[in-house]
């Protein structure tokens, strides 16, 4: 039998958490159903110690994990007809997050209070996007809040797995870089120095592969203190130069023109683009609302100056999809499906299809950019090894040559 850990609500509105065994998490769903239990969140009581454990440690940051479950759970009691307050009430006394409870307790004194669902929320910008309040919103005025929260659930999911993909697969990379530099710099400031002084006992004159090896291990010695100040003089300028409009549209059109990088941002940003776009249309929210809230939450500064002027062209009656065909920084194929989806009248399946399709191209654009980079940074870290042992080598030999 395992442990299992549960979140539950009773038919009257009453809060229910705590531990069944059971031999299978949907046994364990079953039998808190059959004790007429609505089921919100269930898991293995590892799992849970261990996410526990993990809220805790990232202090008062609320995560992408808590909101989808909030949406999730939020959903399965609005569709249990359970009302809306009693809901949030359920939710603030069952949450275990100190601060994502105190926002919670607000967002239910505010709608006991008389404001609606999504007014409560925005009043909570850095816990709840704008994007999250305004499908709420749509949910309230067509009447279908439960499926919308489901659907908010769903894109935070999406979002959450696709950005869990890119990292996990740039953390092999980052270990070479860190190993690279580590092995260099201790061989350069420690090792290097100890061979040294046996050749200049000799007083023989060194290959120029030495000579040089030896001065960059000399001014590595002494200059240390030069990369860090360099480091932190290039990363303000950047930060300087980044501060206004000019800059951040300027850096983020350069980024999107590197080789193989610049094409996997913009694809991950089309797909974000696609899918919250969609999402925003399905929960009833006006189309010029939609692209303004979309266009904000956007990472590259070129692109969300793309969407503003897609939006001026679309307030001024022009279709979508023509004006982004005009822009080169957004991928032409995406740029024609939403054009044929305006056409057909499917809009929303049309960028719900875009955002699949390229969900699936940043997949396998960044198993190629970690393919590319893999080898790119062994053969570097082997030249540079390579340097210090032919220079250290080369040393050696004149040394012994000398003595001979």
């Amino acid at each position: 039998m395992i442990k299992f850990s549960y979140k539950a609500m009773t038919a009257t509105g009453e809060a229910r958490n705590g531990i069944i065994e059971a031999p299978t998490q949907a046994r364990a769903a079953q039998m808190l159903q059959q004790n007429g239990l609505v089921v919100l969140n269930i898991n293995s009581s590892a799992n849970a110690e261990s996410f526990s454990s993990a809220t805790r440690s990232l202090g008062g940051r609320i995560t992408t994990q808590q909101l989808m479950e909030f949406s999730s759970e939020t959903s399965a009691l609005l569709d249990a007809k359970i009302p809306l307050e009693q809901v949030l009430k359920t939710q603030a006394d069952l949450c275990s997050h100190p601060r994502f409870k105190e926002v919670l307790s607000e967002v239910w004194k505010d709608v006991t209070g008389g404001a609606s669902f999504a007014d409560a929320l925005a009043r909570h910008p850095k816990v709840f996007e704008r994007f999250y309040s305004n499908m709420v919103r749509g949910g309230e005025a067509s009447g279908s809040l439960d499926l919308i929260m489901r659907r908010i659930a769903s894109l935070l999911e999406r979002r959450q797995k696709l950005r869990s993909k890119v990292v996990t697969a740039m953390i092999y990379p980052a270990i070479l870089v860190i190993i690279g530099v580590l092995v260099v710099s201790l061989m350069m400031i420690f090792a290097i120095p100890k061979i040294t002084k046996l050749f200049a006992d000799t007083g023989q004159l060194l290959p120029v592969s030495t000579r040089a090896l030896i001065g960059i291990s000399d001014f590595s010695r002494e200059y240390w203190w030069l990369g860090p100040v360099l480091a932190i003089l290039i990363f303000g300028g950047f930060k300087l130069w980044t501060r206004s409009e000019e800059g951040k549209v300027a850096w983020g059109t350069k980024v999107l023109g590197f080789p193989v990088l610049g094409g996997l941002l913009a694809e991950a940003e089309t797909s974000r683009f696609c899918r919250m776009l969609a999402a925003l249309l399905e929960g009833q929210v006006p189309i010029l609302q939609a692209l303004s809230i979309t266009g904000g939450t956007l990472g590259n500064a070129a692109l969300r100056k793309l969407m503003r002027q897609v939006y001026e062209q679309v307030q001024g009656g022009k279709p979508m999809g023509p004006v982004l065909q005009t822009d080169p920084l957004f991928p032409e194929l995406a740029a024609r499906m939403v054009a044929m989806g305006e056409d057909s009248g499917e809009l929303g399946t049309m960028l719900e299809k875009v955002a699949e399709r390229y969900e699936e191209k940043v997949s396998a654009s960044t198993e190629r950019f970690v393919s590319l980079l893999e080898p790119l940074f062994i053969v570097i870290l082997a030249v540079v090894v390579g340097f210090i042992v032919v220079g250290m080598m080369q040393g050696i030999m004149a040394m012994s040559t000398s003595t001979g």
